[in-house]
C-alpha cells in the first residue's frame, strides 16, 4: 500500500523575490517527477548536490509545495492550507543539524515539545516520551542537558522527538552529515530498528553509500529525475553508471571493483568483502 506519492510534480526556486517570478530567474528542480513510497518500506534517496533530493524530502510534509502536480500522503493531497497539519502528523522530518531541532535545556522536555503541541493529555505525553527515549536508547539521558551529549546522541534525541508524535513515516535529510563514524552508526542503527521493529516508513536522504545499503530500496536522482530505482544490490552493481552520476559506491564494492574481481552478488559491506576475498584466496 502506498503512503507517499508524487504525481507529475514540478518545483522551482526563484533567484529573486518570489513575487516577481519569471522564467529568467527560475531554477527548475523537479519536472514531471513521479515517485511512490510504500508503507513500511525503507528507501534511500541519493544524488549529488543540487540533484533535487532535499527538495523531495521537504515536499513530503509541506515545508515546500508543488508548483504543478500533486504530492499525496496517505490519500491526502498536500495543500498550502490548514489541512497540511494532518500530513505533518503523519510525516516527521529530521534534519542535518540536530542543534536546529533541539528547543529545550532538558532531553525529556525536548522530546515532549512536539507531543504537547498536539494537545496530547499529560499522562499519555509522559508515556510517549519515555517510550520514544527507550526506543532510541536514550532513556538514561532523559534528565541531561542536550548540550552535554555527543552529536549522535543529539540526533537520536531529535528522532525520539519525532517518533513520540507517532508518525507513519520519518524523512531524514542527511541526518548524519555532521557526525563522526560512531555517531552515524548510532543513528542508522536506530533508524533500521524503527523500520523493522516498529514498522515506521523511512525515507533517508544521504551522501554515504554505506548507509544507503542498509535500505531495502535505493532511488538515485539527477537533475530532478529518477535515474535508478532498485535494490542496493542491483543499483551498486552498476558501478560505472553510479560514478557517471557523480556518486561513489560503498567502499567494499569499490575495492572489489578495483581488484577486477567478479562476484555473483554485489559486495556491499566489510563482512561480505572479507568472506569473498577469503573464498578467492582458498580457490588458489
Amino acid at each position: 500500500m502506498n503512503l507517499i506519492e508524487f504525481k507529475n510534480v514540478d518545483f522551482s526556486y526563484y533567484l529573486d523575490d518570489e513575487n516577481e517570478q519569471s522564467e529568467s530567474n527560475e531554477i527548475k528542480v523537479l519536472e514531471n517527477f513521479s515517485l511512490v513510497i510504500e508503507k513500511g518500506s525503507f528507501t534511500a534517496i541519493l544524488g549529488h548536490n543540487g540533484s533535487g533530493k532535499s527538495t523531495i524530502a521537504k515536499l513530503t510534509n509541506g515545508i515546500l509545495f508543488a508548483k504543478n502536480g500533486e504530492v499525496i500522503v496517505d490519500g491526502q493531497v498536500a495543500r498550502e492550507d490548514d489541512s497540511i497539519f494532518d500530513i505533518r502528523k503523519k510525516v516527521g522530518m529530521v534534519f542535518q543539524n540536530p542543534d536546529n531541532q533541539i528547543v529545550s535545556s532538558i532531553v525529556e522536555e525536548d522530546v515532549a515539545f512536539g507531543v504537547e503541541n498536539l494537545g496530547i493529555p499529560s499522562d499519555e505525553c509522559r508515556r510517549r516520551v519515555d517510550e520514544a527515549l527507550k526506543t532510541v536508547g536514550m532513556y538514561e539521558y532523559r534528565t541531561k542537558a542536550p548540550s552535554k551529549l555527543s552529536g549522535g546522541q543529539k540526533q537520536r534525541v531529535a528522532v525520539a522527538g519525532i517518533i513520540a508524535m507517532k508518525p507513519q513515516c520519518i524523512v531524514l535529510d542527511e541526518p548524519t552529515a555532521m557526525l563522526d563514524p560512531s555517531g552515524r552508526r548510532e543513528v542508522i542503527d536506530t533508524v533500521k530498528n524503527l523500520n523493522r521493529e516498529e514498522g515506521i516508513t523511512i525515507v533517508l536522504i544521504t551522501h554515504y553509500m554505506d548507509e544507503a545499503v542498509q535500505a531495502d530500496r535505493v532511488v538515485v536522482v539527477d537533475g530532478g529525475k529518477i535515474k535508478m530505482d532498485d535494490t542496493p544490490q542491483n543499483v551498486f552493481a552498476r558501478v560505472d553508471e553510479v560514478k557517471a552520476l557523480g556518486l561513489d559506491v560503498p567502499q567494499s564494492t569499490e575495492l572489489i571493483y578495483r581488484l577486477g574481481l567478479k562476484s555473483k552478488e554485489t559486495i556491499l559491506n566489510a563482512d561480505e568483502c572479507v568472506e569473498f576475498l577469503k573464498s578467492k584466496l582458498e580457490e588458489r
